[in-house]
């Protein structure tokens, strides 16, 4: 069996394992499981307000073929799989044999759009062809994510998986700092962690929200699950909603802070260049992945 192969087929039976199990490892999941962490899934299971929406979300599946949802730019790339270049030199964790063509042009030019020191973070990639496959997966350096989805929902899903890399691999703190009331599981979150700084915006411990917090200060409802998803979602709302973010900021402190944050640690240098379509009318959107946004291919 091809390495690569075997060390999926670990890396999946593990998280099979640690889902069907109490666990404090500190994998993070996203999409497919209702929280980021898989330590605080089981103490989070107490909640049932969103237990309708959790469990619609793990259910959707994607019905349409990839090779009707790419754009003319992939579509060569979907039916030779082999012979088309990518428009960037592809990233090493993207260039897999077992990775179609199409799905590595995609990856590397949302992970190239990352933070550069974020990028180094992540060491394992990996794109599943089953048509049940969980959606998405992620933890500190390693990202699973399903092929076959709408180009569209792919790329923001990408970003919202690197969020939780760069959130828990990326930006990282010391134990010299001391520690805080944030966990990954078992595993403590220091006060020099940048991120200590965005989840003190809306939560007093990883799945605690501040008292007086509203629906309203999230960018989705699932970014109101816990500090990992408020982080991921808020990075994807960042990259494919800019507008919407700085319009709900104007009148929002809590959304305001958060976007203070992203131009602070994450994109210091400026926004992405992407065209986001999502009008703020009072509503909060569920799922930053499902939003709409153009494509400007560069």
């Amino acid at each position: 069996m091809h390495m690569r192969v075997m060390r999926l087929a670990t890396i999946i039976g593990i998280a099979l394992v640690l889902s069907a199990t109490p666990s404090t490892s500190g994998q993070s999941v996203a999409q497919n499981h209702a929280v980021a962490s898989l330590g605080s899934f089981w103490q989070a299971k107490l909640r049932t307000a969103s237990s309708v929406k959790r469990t619609a979300l793990r259910a959707r599946k994607n019905r349409s073929p990839l090779i009707a949802q790419v754009s003319p730019s992939v579509k060569q790339a979907v039916k030779s799989d082999t012979h088309v270049a990518a428009p960037l030199p592809l990233l090493p964790v993207v260039d897999q044999p077992d990775i179609r063509m199409a799905d590595r042009i995609i990856a590397n030019e949302m992970f190239r759009m990352m933070p550069s020191p974020c990028i180094a973070a992540l060491k394992s990639f990996y794109v599943r062809y089953e048509p049940d496959a969980p959606r998405g997966l992620a933890g500190k350096e390693n990202i699973i994510v399903r092929g076959g989805l709408p180009e569209e929902e792919f790329r923001a899903l990408l970003v919202h998986e690197f969020g939780h890399v760069m959130d828990l691999g990326c930006f990282q703190g010391t134990p010299d700092a001391g520690e805080t009331a944030f966990k990954d599981g078992g595993e403590m979150m220091y006060r020099n962690d940048p991120s200590i700084a965005f989840y003190e915006i809306s939560w007093t411990a990883s799945n605690v929200q501040k008292s007086g917090v509203k629906p309203e200060d999230f960018v989705t409802g699932y970014a109101a699950w816990d500090v990992f998803e408020d982080f991921s979602e808020s990075l994807a709302y960042y990259v494919f909603q800019r507008s919407a973010f700085v319009e709900r900021a104007k009148s929002n402190a809590a959304i305001a802070a958060k976007l203070r944050w992203f131009e602070t640690y994450a994109f210091p240098g400026g926004a992405p260049m992407i065209e986001g379509l999502h009008q703020w009318s009072g509503q909060v959107p569920w799922d930053s992945t499902k939003l709409p946004y153009k494509w400007n291919a560069r």
